[in-house]
């Protein structure tokens, strides 16, 4: 999947934003920096790049109970093209 198309940045913010953490409360959840975070859900290429699937799962993980089930189904949809790997492995 192209990372300039991919809308993974646009259902990260939807998670923390629907899980109610702030961008500083998150990264303090998922071990990353604030402006990580920001580079993150701002589709910033070289975050982007270097994003981990560790990451996205801890991510997953703090957010997914709040986040509405639509947010979560594209979420699912969305990294299994991302990462190209079965949704088990979440």
């Amino acid at each position: 999947m192209d990372l300039q198309s991919s809308e993974l940045p646009v259902i990260l913010r939807n998670l923390r934003k629907e899980a109610g953490y702030t961008q500083g409360e998150l990264a303090l959840r998922v071990g990353l920096s604030r402006e990580t975070v920001s580079a993150i859900e701002n589709n910033k290429p070289e975050s982007l790049r270097t994003l981990q699937i560790e990451v996205v799962k801890k991510w997953w993980s703090v957010c997914r109970t709040k986040a509405k089930e639509e947010t979560r189904n594209n979420f699912v949809n969305q990294i299994v093209g991302y990462f190209k790997f079965i949704t088990d492995r979440l």
